[in-house]
C-alpha cells in the first residue's frame, strides 16, 4: 500500500514525486516510456529558471538523476487502468495491480497529425513528431516541418543545422510562436517558409517517404516530414471516470484535485491557461502539498 502513486515522469510527476518523497509519503512513479516525457522531444529549453539555454534530453536527465539521489522508487511501465471504486484507488499495469490511498495522474500530452492516408503507416518511414529524437537520420536532406507554434519554430531551426533545406509548411499567415522564435527562422537562410498551405498525399518509394503534395499544386521532395500541429492530453485510460472534459483535458481545482476524492492531476494533461514547464512543475508541489496535508 502507498501513500501516493504518480503516473507519469515529466516535469510535473517528477516534481510530485520530489514533494513526495521528502514529505516522508510512501510514494511510487510509474513511466510508460522515457523519464521527463515530452522533454525528450524538445530540442532546445530558453525559458526554464536558473538554465539560460538547455536541451530537453538534458534537463529531463537531471531530473532523473534526482529521482536516483533521492532514491524515488520508479517503475519502467505502462499503466493501463486506474479504480477508484473505493478509498483505496487501484492501479493496473501488465505486471500486477497496485494499490494506493492517493494518484496523481501526470500523463502529460501526445502530438495530433494532420489526418492524412498512409500518416500512421509512415510513422518512422519519413513522418515523424520529434525532430530531436530523428533529426540526425536526415543530415544533408530535404526535409519539411508543418506547424506555427513555437514548436515547429524551435524544430526548424534545429534542423537546419542538420539538414540540407527545411521546408516550413504553415497554413496560415502568421505565426503563433515567440516573435524572437519567428525573427530567427525567417533570417535562417536555408529554412524557407510556405504559408497558405496544407498537405494532400504524402508520397512514397520503397516504404519510405520521397515527396509531399501540397494542396496549391507544389511538390516538394523531402525524406522527412516532422509534424507539430499541437498536442491533446494523453488520457484514453481515464475517460472512464468521468473527470475529463470534451476534448479530454483532465478537470481539477485549485488544487489539483479532481472530483473523485484522493486522484489528482498535474502538468500538461488537465485543464488550465499555461502550458509551460514551470506551470507543470508547480501543479506537481501543489497536489503533493494538499495530499500532505
Amino acid at each position: 500500500m502507498y501513500d501516493v502513486i504518480i503516473i507519469g515522469m515529466g516535469m510535473g510527476g517528477i516534481t510530485a514525486g520530489i514533494y513526495a518523497k521528502r514529505a516522508g509519503l510512501n510514494v511510487l512513479m510509474f513511466e510508460k516510456s522515457a523519464p521527463g516525457g515530452i522533454l525528450q522531444k524538445i530540442s532546445t529549453i530558453r525559458n526554464y529558471p536558473g538554465y539560460e539555454e538547455i536541451s530537453g534530453p538534458d534537463l529531463a536527465m537531471q531530473l532523473f538523476k534526482q529521482v536516483q539521489t533521492l532514491k524515488i522508487p520508479f517503475k519502467n511501465e505502462e499503466v493501463t487502468a486506474l479504480e477508484c471504486n473505493g478509498e483505496i484507488k487501484k492501479i493496473t499495469t501488465k505486471s500486477g495491480i497496485y494499490e494506493a490511498k492517493n494518484v496523481i495522474i501526470a500523463t502529460g500530452r501526445k502530438p495530433k497529425y494532420l489526418g492524412l492516408d498512409k500518416e500512421q503507416e509512415l510513422l518512422g518511414k519519413g513522418i515523424s513528431t520529434c525532430a530531436t529524437c530523428d533529426g540526425f537520420l536526415y543530415k544533408g536532406a530535404d526535409v519539411a516541418v508543418v506547424g506555427s507554434g513555437n514548436s515547429a519554430l524551435t524544430e526548424s531551426l534545429y534542423l537546419s543545422n542538420l539538414a540540407n533545406k527545411v521546408y516550413l509548411l504553415h497554413r496560415g499567415r502568421e505565426f503563433k510562436g515567440e516573435e524572437e522564435l519567428v525573427s530567427r527562422v525567417i533570417n535562417t537562410e536555408n529554412i524557407e517558409i510556405i504559408y497558405g498551405v496544407n498537405i494532400q498525399k504524402f508520397n512514397e518509394q520503397d516504404n519510405k517517404i520521397s515527396s509531399i503534395e501540397l494542396d496549391n499544386g507544389q511538390i516538394l521532395n523531402v525524406s522527412g516530414v516532422f509534424i507539430y500541429v499541437g498536442y491533446k492530453p494523453d488520457t484514453e485510460i481515464f475517460k472512464e471516470l468521468n473527470i475529463t472534459n470534451i476534448e479530454g483535458d483532465i478537470v481539477v481545482d485549485e488544487v489539483c484535485k479532481t472530483e473523485i476524492d484522493g486522484v489528482y492531476a498535474v502538468g500538461d494533461c488537465i485543464k488550465k491557461g499555461v502550458y509551460q514547464l514551470v506551470t507543470a512543475a508547480a501543479d506537481g508541489a501543489i497536489a503533493v502539498s494538499d495530499i500532505d496535508k
